[in-house]
């Protein structure tokens, strides 16, 4: 593994890539953590019914963003390839260019939500009172789905890491829960919710493009927008089909389920989603990480090794997290979100077991794209997709919310199946599967003991000391089954610096 340490770049790019990563997992974490929390507090100032129209809002908004947004990958691998390269001028353009071909796309959607208003509240809502609501994400949307994704996809292409991370968490995550609160309380309406997503993403999209503009300059567009348009197209279609694989279990159960029952597989779904953001924050890290790598004439090698280096570190990551929100899913579910939630435990424990075993394939995506074969990606997914809504759909009939979990979990196996044997062809990649495997066993002995010990005696408040008997656990078994490495422990002790010595002394001396 030392020498694919060393292959994998200089010991000062992978403690940036690393670091890049933490910042985004830590900024993740800590943003859902402060989501929860919110959401715990909402549920409880606004009414059932209000909480299905937020529903209908998220999800106009996943439309616009799926439909309407383009080119945010386009953005991070080029603005990355270049900067690289030293080709300022031309990571520069890619922003701009795409930034303006979105702008012009926003423009009719804003229209059409404001001056629809009406419409879209009595159709969609039932009451055309409601009508304001549409009137204040007309100006949201165009924010939030059309401007943000482009501004962070060009700071991670500039290896802005922390910035991202500091201004997602302090302004994207507290600001902004913190101002939904208080504009409800205040206005004792529902449209403070809204507001509350304006004023929030028009302070972030502000921050983030003056961050952007200082790095790149000002405007200019001379870069073709048809290269934009050819390494994103075959993403687009995929953008779809992951839209698809997001919302269509739950639309599936509104025909087979009451909508209490929906709100329980939504309370999963939202769980799932703070731990499936963790691989999130890895393949946006290293995606800029891969595409620099694939920039220099040497990159083949170096770019081989740093998928299996970065294949290593997010299985150790993601397989612990994943495997003990299974163990502890009821706890976990009964404390933070109520009781009449526990039925949704069964189907979080499915969303984690399918994350787990597709750890490995965190980086093939971000491989796929920096090599430029976004059409894989695209028919991964389009193949992987139906399928789930096949078996969703056989399966809903008689198990109910279960069913519609082990769809979307087939999805999840299918894609990283897929997109593996892909990579695996176009790069020759070898990953270290007795690594992946011992990893496994790892996690399972971790998830069995606190299952075990829920057995023994449970309680929704012991859930803080069921996690930390499974961390304990989980980083012993790591020491029996000898999985990290010296190379590990090095790139450990410079990442955390002399300031911070003290803490990898003691995994040092815990995992060695």
């Amino acid at each position: 593994m030392s020498d694919a340490l060393k292959a994998a770049g200089s010991s000062a790019d992978r403690v940036h890539f690393t670091r890049g990563a933490s910042y985004l997992i830590i900024q993740t974490f800590s943003v859902n953590a402060i989501t929860v929390v919110a959401f715990v507090v909402l549920a409880r100032l606004i009414t059932v019914k209000e909480m299905g129209i937020w529903a209908v809002l998220q999800l106009l908004v996943a439309v616009c963003t799926t439909f309407i947004t383009w080119f945010p990958a386009a953005v991070t691998k080029f603005v990355a390839e270049n900067v690289s390269g030293g080709l300022m001028s031309k990571a520069s353009a890619a922003f701009y260019q795409a930034l303006r071909a979105n702008i012009v796309l926003y423009i009719p959607v804003v229209a059409g939500f404001y001056l629809g208003s009406t419409f879209l509240a009595f159709h969609l809502l039932g009451d055309a009172s409601y009508a304001i609501l549409f009137r204040v994400l007309a100006l949201d949307v165009c924010l939030s789905a059309g401007i943000l994704p482009l501004a962070t996809a060009a700071l991670l292409g500039l290896r802005m890491f922390r910035q991202v991370a500091l201004v997602s968490l302090i302004v994207g995550g507290l600001f902004r829960q913190i101002l939904i609160i208080s504009l409800i309380l205040i206005m004792r309406n529902f449209v403070g919710l809204v507001i509350g997503w304006l004023v929030s993403d028009a302070i972030t999209a502000a921050i983030l493009l003056v961050m952007v503009m200082r790095s790149l300059g000002m405007p200019r567009f001379d870069f073709p927008l048809s290269k934009l348009f050819r390494f994103y197209l075959p993403m687009e279609f995929g953008q779809i089909m992951i839209f698809g694989q997001t919302w269509f279990d739950r639309a599936l159960l509104v025909a087979f389920v009451p909508l209490a029952t929906l709100g329980i597989y939504s309370a999963a779904v939202t769980a799932y989603g703070v731990v499936a953001s963790v691989s999130d924050s890895m393949s946006r890290m290293l995606l800029p990480a891969l595409s620099s790598i694939q920039g220099k004439t040497d990159g083949f090698r170096a770019f081989r090794d740093a998928a299996r280096l970065a294949t290593r570190y997010a299985v150790l990551t993601i397989i612990p997290i994943d495997l003990l929100l299974l163990a502890t899913a009821k706890p976990a579910l009964t404390l933070l979100i109520g009781g009449s939630y526990v039925s949704g435990s069964l189907p979080l424990m499915i969303f984690c077991a399918a994350d787990a075993l597709t750890a490995f394939a965190t980086v093939m995506s971000p491989a796929l794209q920096s090599l430029e074969d976004t059409t894989a990606i695209g028919v991964t997914v389009g193949v992987s997709v139906p399928i789930g809504l096949v078996i969703a759909y056989l399966l809903l009939p008689g198990w109910g919310i279960v069913g519609a979990a082990v769809g979307r979990a087939s999805i999840i196996l299918l894609i990283a199946i897929l997109q593996f044997l892909v990579t695996k062809r176009k790069i020759s990649l070898q990953l270290d599967f007795r690594m992946v495997e011992k990893t496994l066993a790892a996690g399972t002995v971790m998830a069995a003991i606190v299952a075990a010990m829920q057995l023994a005696y449970y309680s929704k408040f012991l859930l803080p000391l069921y996690g930390l008997v499974g961390v304990a656990v989980y980083f012993l078994m790591l020491k029996l089954l000898k999985i990290v490495e010296p190379a590990d422990l090095d790139l450990l002790r410079d990442f955390v610096g002399r300031k911070f010595s003290i803490i990898s002394s003691i995994l040092t001396r815990i995992l060695s």
